[in-house]
């Protein structure tokens, strides 16, 4: 789980979330965070983990503070190795 060194969740009021399946579950949000943010500014990369083994879940949150970079997002990323959805 990563919410980028803030000491608690971020506000994700006015973001718009991509939901990023088909990760590897030794996946972390530092491997995501520059995949994702060379489309534009990333607020934050949730990964849910498992409670009792902290391993990733296989999916993250990515979240942008516009909506056309989140697009830009999708298009490019989406399909490749990664499957994608906005997530309103």
């Amino acid at each position: 789980m990563s919410h980028f060194g803030r000491s608690g969740p971020p506000d994700i009021k006015d973001t718009y979330s991509l939901l990023v399946l088909n990760i590897s579950f030794r996946t972390t949000a530092d491997d995501l965070f520059p995949l994702f943010d060379r489309y534009g500014k990333v607020i934050d990369v949730f990964m849910p983990r498992d409670r009792r083994t902290g391993d990733s879940r296989g999916f993250a949150f990515v979240r942008y503070k516009y909506v056309d970079e989140a697009q830009k997002a999708v298009d490019r990323l989406d399909g490749k190795f990664l499957l994608l959805y906005f997530w309103f």
